[in-house]
């Protein structure tokens, strides 16, 4: 079972917390390292869900990229999911270039799972950056923060990764850090000091990316 870290941590025995551990709503970065570290602690995240009937879940990144991660938990779990994916317990979901349509492949679903009556969501959302079919880096980073003012609205407990391993510096600052009220290292949940709320992050961070005036992302 979890244990409490004070008030600002909560360290794991498994993989990933249970849905206990998280509150809910809550939006959280996971910071890993490459795909091994990725699997632990996204397909024990994920088998939560698939086994409590009344969860859902939600796999969502590059076009593909929800399908491998729902192979390799049919692999992890030892058995089929079809049958839940035909009950609309299980969904996938895709990137798009355009923000807005991407926004829309994200609420879609959710709305989709409360008219369900699913008591929670699972979303896994993997983390992309500056390539064709994710929205350009600061659309993105408009996306991660939005997603905070739109999941308030659901029973939803959202996971992010982040590979630190692949994905550039500033990504995770102005991304993981910045956008995500809780952050996951090593199987401890944490609340994010650096957190920036939507409309305060729209105002100090994204009207003044150093590369809308000459860098690149």
């Amino acid at each position: 079972m979890p244990k409490r870290l004070g008030a600002k941590g909560v360290s794991i025995r498994r993989p990933a917390p249970d849905a206990a551990a998280f509150p809910v709503p809550s939006h959280v970065a996971l910071l890993h390292h490459g795909e091994a570290d990725l699997r632990v602690a996204a397909l024990e995240f994920m088998r939560e869900a698939v086994d409590r009937s009344n969860e859902a879940l939600l796999c969502f990144g590059e076009p593909g990229v929800g399908e491998r991660l729902l192979r390799d938990l049919e692999r992890y779990v030892g058995r089929e999911l079809s049958a839940d994916r035909r009950a609309g317990r299980i969904l996938v979901g895709e990137a798009n270039p355009d923000v807005d349509q991407q926004l829309e492949n994200f609420i879609a679903p959710l709305e989709a799972f409360r008219a369900s009556g699913y008591a929670l969501v699972r979303f896994i959302g993997i983390v992309a950056w500056n390539v064709r079919n994710f929205p350009p880096p600061e659309d993105f980073l408009w996306f991660e923060s939005k997603m905070n003012e739109v999941m308030a609205g659901f029973p939803v407990v959202g996971l992010c990764p982040y590979d630190l391993g692949r994905i550039p510096v500033r990504a995770v600052a102005y991304g993981a850090l910045e956008t995500h009220p809780f952050v996951m290292s090593d199987g401890v949940l944490r609340d994010n000091p650096q957190f920036i709320p939507p409309d305060r992050y729209l105002r100090e961070r994204l009207l003044g990316l150093p590369w809308l005036e000459s860098e690149e992302p």
